[in-house]
């Protein structure tokens, strides 16, 4: 049932990753409930980041509501910026207490500075999200559950036989929680388990991404998006190639930096058939990454290729392949559309050795363990450009139509947000 009147205070994380979660989460409430939005940032480079150069994620926040910049950084003066927070925050808790609205946090009122004033919300209009709601499966030793924060490990999924082993007390040293509904993503987020949620009202969203109202917003302005941003080569219907790149700095470790340029040099070849779209990371340091590109495709190609804003899903629908250097949680949002998920480690001796003069030194439990995430999240792993050329190869002549657009499927089922909500 809609209640059109029904306002959500979002307070949104600073990662791309909690705010791309936490998004299909609103839209189902907007579209099943009739619930607004007002999303609130608290940092500025994110607000940026998504408002001027993320152009899916800041329709999809206009499309349901509006945004609010509020931070100790918003006016030139410190003191008057701390005044504006005082009293945004007075309108949004006399909206929740008094009025009967809802906010959201991620953690939010755990920590400074609403863990201050968090009792001046009406704790039964709090709600209490889990971080993410897709991505690969980290696996954290908790051996030694000391050398963590109770923060970290309520915020894990362990199954009953995970905590045994790992002899987990659930009961001592638990974190703050404030709120009076849970909204997780899996059965087994752990703060499901925390000594006071069992007397809160709980709900689990498994596949939010897949749902209704979010995939009818992709697939209302996807060919919309593509022919925003042109590429050189772009026609529609046909098949583009993706390359989604890490965060990459010149202080970033050398493996880092050598598969980047292994990657698109190995990419280059197709890049005249197929159109090359490159999605960075938001945190990258673009004037190195220029450099790397320049010398892994030749300055005189700097036409055939696109730095990509668009969002991964968006990218998927068109995608021939996908290709990364690096693990990335969104491999899983290409291999879901069916797209082939490729890790490539190439190494290629191009490279002066002063631009390893800033990198960082990689202890090599660290490297084990990415390349592992890297091969568990793929659908296969070249060493040589050989190799993936001869997968390319048959991908190309494989039954696959190149002027074929992959159409995202939603589940149309009512996961009970309003009753939820409403009771």
């Amino acid at each position: 049932m809609k209640n059109t009147k029904k306002i959500v205070y979002v307070i949104l994380p600073n990662k791309i990753i909690g705010i791309d979660s936490i998004l299909p989460l609103c839209m189902e409430m907007h579209g099943r409930c009739g619930y607004r939005f007002n999303f609130i940032f608290l940092e500025f480079e994110t607000y940026e980041f998504i408002m001027k150069n993320n152009t899916v994620l800041a329709d999809a926040i206009n499309y349901i509501g509006k945004v609010d910049f509020i931070s100790s950084s918003r006016f030139k003066s410190r003191y008057i910026s701390k005044l504006f927070f005082i009293f945004y925050f007075l309108k949004v808790i006399f909206n929740v207490s008094i009025k009967n609205n809802y906010v959201m946090h991620i953690r939010h009122f755990h920590s400074k500075p609403f863990v201050w004033i968090r009792w001046l919300f009406k704790k039964s209009n709090v709600i209490f999200t889990e971080k993410r709601s897709f991505g690969l499966r980290v696996e954290k030793d908790f051996s030694d559950v000391r050398n963590h924060s109770p923060e970290l490990v309520y915020s894990a999924r362990l199954t009953d036989s995970e905590i045994s082993k790992y002899n987990i007390d659930m009961y001592s040293h638990q974190p703050l929680l404030y709120a009076g509904r849970l909204i997780g993503y899996d059965d087994e987020w752990n703060y499901f388990k925390h000594p006071k949620a069992s007397k809160l009202k709980k709900i689990v969203l498994k596949d939010i991404r897949k749902n209704k109202y979010w995939i009818d917003f992709m697939n209302e302005y996807i060919v919309n998006y593509f022919n925003k941003e042109k590429h050189s080569k772009y026609l529609e219907g046909n098949n583009i190639i993706t390359f989604i790149a890490t965060r990459i700095k010149r202080t970033s470790d050398p493996y880092i930096i050598n598969e980047f340029v292994g990657a698109l040099k190995a990419l280059s070849k197709y890049m005249h058939t197929f159109p090359l779209y490159i999605k960075l990371h938001i945190f990258s340091n673009i004037e190195f990454i220029n450099e790397l590109i320049d010398i892994s495709l030749g300055v005189n190609n700097r036409n055939v290729y696109t730095i990509t804003t668009l969002h991964p899903m968006v990218l998927a629908t068109k995608s021939l392949v996908s290709v990364f250097a690096n693990e990335g949680t969104v491999m899983g949002e290409f291999s879901a559309l069916g797209v082939p998920v490729v890790n490539l480690q190439i190494y290629e001796d191009v490279l002066p050795p002063s631009y390893f003069d800033s990198a960082r030194k990689l202890d090599i439990s660290e490297l084990t363990r990415r390349n592992k995430a890297r091969k568990d999240g793929s659908d296969c792993t070249f060493t040589s450009a050989k190799d993936f050329d001869g997968f390319m190869e048959r991908l190309v002549n494989s039954s696959f139509s190149l002027s074929s657009t992959r159409v995202i499927s939603s589940s149309s089922k009512d996961l009970g947000l309003c009753d939820f909500l409403n009771q």
